[in-house]
C-alpha cells in the first residue's frame, strides 16, 4: 500500500514539475503581472506566489498585466 501511494505521489509532482518547466509565463498573485521566465522580477518571486501559463492570452484573460521590464 505504501509503495503504492509513494508511487501516486511521485508520479504527481513529476506532472507538476513538467507542467511548470513548459510554461511559458509566470504571474504574480500578489501583484497580478506576468512575466516570461527569466525575467529578473520572476527569478525574485516567492514561489508561493507563482501563477504559471502556457500563453500570453491566458495570463491576460487570467486578469494578469504583463511587466514593463520583461515586456511579456
Amino acid at each position: 500500500m505504501k509503495k503504492k501511494i509513494a508511487i501516486a505521489l511521485t508520479t504527481i509532482l513529476w506532472t507538476a514539475t513538467a507542467a511548470i518547466a513548459s510554461a511559458a509565463y509566470v504571474g504574480n498573485v500578489q501583484s497580478m503581472k506576468f512575466h516570461v521566465q527569466g525575467c529578473r522580477w520572476e527569478q525574485k518571486m516567492n514561489e508561493a506566489n507563482r501563477a504559471y501559463f502556457n500563453s500570453r492570452d491566458e495570463a491576460v484573460s487570467s486578469g494578469y498585466v504583463p511587466c514593463k521590464v520583461c515586456r511579456p
